[in-house]
């Protein structure tokens, strides 16, 4: 995974390393984190350059209290044809269901959740009652939410415990309908669409 990488360093200089880590078979696949759109346009054409597959996946912050990087990151990797794999799904447990679990003396919000809670408080409150209305858990709805999103292979989990593990497994069987979806837009509006059209039109 190229991650925080010296953004002065040329892409060629990159592939010629890690077309050398391949052949020693310290790696087989290389992905990138939190790259932006270009980022991944460049990185993809310097390896179809030098004849190497590039990129097979990207990693970035997404979930639907961030959604920014719908612009250009999901278009690129489906051009590209990387796999997507949203770290952070539940914003730091903000889409975990924190507000109720607040109410009940229980988990405080920490991190990125306390950041945004303040900010984003009553689109968690909708986002909590519509969860209620589907009669599922809110963490499982949000890793269900990013399960329909384009380009998306997987989100990063990264439970910490067996039953945030398999509440994790659980959302692969909910099926969010398009009007649950108009839905989660509405609470949670993404920037648009892709770019340009998203603010050019």
């Amino acid at each position: 995974m190229i991650t925080d990488r010296d953004r002065s360093t040329p892409w060629e200089e990159i592939w010629e390393a890690t077309a050398v880590l391949r052949t020693q078979g310290k790696i087989i696949y290389t992905g990138s984190s939190s790259s932006a759109g270009w980022h991944l346009a460049r990185a993809q054409e310097a390896a179809l350059a030098r004849g190497s597959s590039g990129l097979a996946s990207e990693q970035s912050l997404y979930n639907l209290a961030a959604r920014t990087v719908e612009l250009e990151v999901p278009p690129a990797c489906q051009g590209y044809g990387l796999g997507l794999l949203p770290w952070s799904p539940l914003h730091g447990g903000l889409l975990g269901g924190i507000v109720r679990q607040q109410a009940e003396g229980g988990r405080r919000a920490g991190g990125r959740a306390a950041e945004a809670l303040p900010r984003l408080r009553a689109q968690v409150e909708a986002y909590a009652d519509f969860c209620a209305e589907l009669g599922a858990a809110p963490a499982q709805v949000a890793l269900a939410w990013l399960l329909r999103q384009p380009a998306v292979t997987a989100p990063i989990a990264g439970p910490r415990t067996t039953d945030q593990l398999n509440s994790a497994i659980e959302a692969l069987s909910i099926k969010l309908d398009d009007k649950a979806l108009v839905r989660l837009d509405t609470i949670f509006p993404g920037p648009g669409g892709a770019a340009p059209e998203a603010y050019a039109w």
